[in-house]
């Protein structure tokens, strides 16, 4: 580690321990992108020559935050990346007040920056804490700066999933299936229109948080939804989008945030199904992205009026854009020639 951390451009503080998710994934990518190493040690973080970048700032920002106040002490340049702004501008609790008041504190030291992974124009409060952004890595990584999987064909999940599906649409939920994520909403609607059900096939695949949405789950394998209710691969989670017509990206109003299923299915240029008032509506209506807006009401939901798929080249091409565009900014906030 002191080798790697010594040659590195950019030393990465991860607080949180293990890969899940798409954690390994997007930390591979600063590695390859901004010439990162990786430590979870706070002291070597702390004394790194280099610029820091604090991985995920909501893993602890106390730690975040004396990290910041210490290395600028030292004329060194801090940054830190916010996955979760939204807690912080709509909770009233005393806990999220005081992350508020650290954090707009912080960003007046110099070298510091603070940075949320959607653009203040979504949300301009997001400026209240932090002074600085990115997209979410997730919007862009298939594309830059190259094409991953760009030829790959449909496995044999997607293949399973369009046979089942028939001369139907399908739309796919994808990842950890809670009421968080939308899981309730996502079976709720499928059960409750046969009507549906004659046009539609919905299908998942993920782990299913059982004690949150398991009577959910038999109801919706009863009325003919597909359930690949495990932990899924890298491959079957592109055959999810392959499959797709469109991909559920509606989820609760506590877990309104950038999200990587969205992500990835706007890159290929899917359409989303997305909550009505949510930050994920508001990126789709500015960026003009295919989407229907779904308000929990099963019988006003009409899936007709789902858009068709964007132009994947088109896609693309502002997904790399988009990259490009997001690593000149973190390189610019990290000091980086």
């Amino acid at each position: 580690m002191a080798d790697a951390a010594s040659s590195a451009a950019v030393v990465i503080y991860d607080n949180y321990p293990g890969d899940e998710g798409h954690r390994a994934e997007y930390y591979a990518l600063m590695a390859r992108l901004i010439g990162s190493t990786r430590t979870s040690s706070l002291w070597r973080a702390l004394w790194a020559r280099q610029p820091v970048l604090d991985g995920a700032i909501e893993a602890s920002v106390g730690s975040y935050v004396m990290l910041c106040v210490l290395r600028a002490l030292m004329g060194r340049r801090t940054a830190g990346i916010l996955f979760r702004p939204l807690p912080l501008i709509e909770g009233g609790l005393l806990r999220l007040r005081i992350k508020r008041w650290l954090l707009a504190t912080i960003n007046r030291l110099p070298g510091v920056y603070t940075l949320t992974i959607l653009p203040f124009a979504l949300e301009p409060r997001f400026a209240r804490f932090a002074n600085g952004w990115i997209l979410d890595p997730q919007y862009w990584d298939l594309h830059y700066p190259e094409d991953v999987d760009g030829n790959r064909p449909a496995g044999a999940f997607a293949q399973s999933i369009r046979e089942t599906a028939g001369a139907r649409g399908v739309v796919v939920a994808i990842g950890r299936q809670d009421s968080a994520k939308g899981f309730d909403m996502f079976a709720r609607l499928y059960t409750a229109r046969a009507d549906l059900r004659e046009t539609w096939h919905f299908a998942f695949g993920g782990r299913v948080v059982e004690c949150d949405v398991g009577e959910h789950l038999k109801e919706f394998i009863a009325a003919g939804g597909q359930a690949h209710a495990t932990y899924i691969s890298h491959d079957e989670l592109l055959d999810l989008y392959a499959a797709a017509d469109a991909v559920w990206c509606c989820y609760a109003p506590d877990y309104d945030q950038a999200s990587g299923v969205f992500g990835r299915a706007i890159q290929l240029g899917l359409p989303v199904i997305v909550r009505k008032g949510s930050l994920l509506e508001k990126t789709c209506l500015v960026e003009g992205l295919p989407h229907l807006a779904y308000d929990g009401n099963v019988e006003s939901f009409d899936a007709a009026t789902l858009p068709p798929r964007l132009d994947p080249a088109l896609a693309a091409s502002r997904a790399r854009q988009w990259g490009a565009d997001s690593i000149a900014r973190l390189r610019g906030y990290l000091g980086l020639a």
